[in-house]
């Protein structure tokens, strides 16, 4: 299947390889994969529990794309994805793994980024921030840095990063204040480390 798709498909495929390989995230493609409504468009995807010897167990979630189920319905062209969860599967696993969901908390940070790049690496230093326990809130399908501000604000965090094009090829970040407005450039790899530090301070 994936010798035969149009040039916008294979595009739209290639991004989304490059955005899991950004994260880490390890992933099987399997050309044989079918999902049983005939309203997914692109991708479609299985999440399944791996076994240390590199197998996969069960699935967990699974679901695809849907940008034409809106529209199918009368309403307008909306580009949407979603999947369905087995709750009781998933809960297994993490008992299974001992893992435990942190109490939830309002993010002091909010992670603006501008392009294809930064938007890419968005999603490996959003998993690093939510690692060190940062509460942090985001909107990838907001392109306009004023946009994205403007969100933070209405959000009232304290700090917003913005993490354009140039500073992805640089490996830096800007740190703004929200309540003064002043702004920091920092190195990339200690972001973390400075916001925390700026947040026991606040």
């Amino acid at each position: 299947m994936v010798d035969h798709l149009c040039d916008e498909c294979k595009l739209h495929f290639k991004e989304v390889l490059e955005f899991l390989d950004e994260v880490g995230l390890p992933y099987y493609l399997n050309p044989y994969l079918v999902r049983g409504l005939d309203y997914y468009t692109k991708t479609v995807f299985e999440i399944t529990e791996g076994n240390e010897d590199g197998s996969r167990q069960e699935t967990l979630i699974a679901g695809g794309r849907y940008d034409n189920l809106v529209k199918l319905l009368g309403g307008k062209d909306t580009p949407a994805c979603g999947g369905a969860i087995g709750v009781e599967r998933v809960m297994s696993a993490m008992k299974n793994n001992g893992i435990i969901l942190p109490s939830s908390s309002s993010p002091d940070i909010y992670l603006a980024q501008l392009g294809v790049l930064a938007k890419r690496r968005s999603l490996k230093l959003l998993e690093d921030l939510r690692t060190a326990r940062i509460p942090v809130s985001e909107s990838f399908n907001k392109d306009s840095l004023r946009t994205q501000l403007g969100i933070a604000s209405k959000t009232g965090v304290k700090y917003a990063l913005i993490f354009g094009q140039q500073e992805a090829l640089q490996d830096l970040i800007i740190i703004r204040d929200m309540k003064t407005g002043k702004q920091e450039t920092v190195e990339l790899a200690s972001v973390a480390k400075e916001i925390k530090k700026r947040l026991k301070k606040h």
